[in-house]
């Protein structure tokens, strides 16, 4: 035999009468409607459900009223806190965005033919031996025969005997990840070292 569930406070009973409620509303001023509306605002609509959103919210507002705190008015703070999630989630679209344009910097700037006007081949060769830690030998050899010799990714796959085009695309992709979460969430203390913060 289970055994049961305490009962709901005054205050979680408000908030689901609340969430009940917006759930019901099927015009323009009902919370899917405000949801939709507003993925689509920040261009999110096709990265993140309606429900996601609501599902992180509700779960939001039963954690805060079972830590004590008072809702006092469940149905705009529902709407605030789905606002306040999907703009969270905008945010760490933005910081992926940042660190995808800073990485392809560093690449560039250690493939380029100009490379010595910011980097000096000591620092280039620090910045390989970090990614050398990093990754696996392949991707390493992927690394080197892409960024610094330039070459295609035939020229790649021959030169590496690899077998698939589309898995060597998906494995640098997956490695340029890696390096750019790296160099990014360090508090960019070593780009600094090496000028490129």
């Amino acid at each position: 035999m289970q055994p049961r569930k305490p009962p709901k406070s005054p205050n979680r009973k408000q908030f689901d009468a609340a969430v009940n409620s917006l759930l019901n509303q099927r015009n323009k001023s009902g919370l899917f409607a405000f949801i939709e509306f507003r993925l689509k605002q920040f261009n999110l609509e096709h990265k993140f459900d309606i429900f996601d959103i609501f599902i992180e919210s509700y779960i939001r507002g039963v954690s805060k009223i079972e830590s004590g705190q008072d809702i006092e008015n469940p149905s705009a703070w529902l709407k605030t806190t789905c606002l306040n999630v999907i703009r969270e989630h905008f945010a760490k679209k933005g910081k992926h965005w940042k660190k995808e344009r800073e990485f392809s910097s560093i690449e560039y700037q250690i493939s380029s033919n100009d490379a010595s006007d910011y980097l000096s081949d000591q620092y280039v060769k620090e910045i390989l031996s970090e990614i050398r830690q990093l990754v696996s030998p392949l991707d390493f050899d992927i690394f080197v025969l892409r960024v610094m010799e330039e070459l295609s990714w035939i020229e790649i796959e021959e030169r590496l005997n690899l077998a698939s085009n589309t898995a060597l695309r998906k494995r640098y992709q997956r490695m340029r990840k890696v390096l750019r979460d790296y160099f990014f969430d360090i508090d960019n203390s070593m780009l600094e070292d090496y000028g490129l913060s």
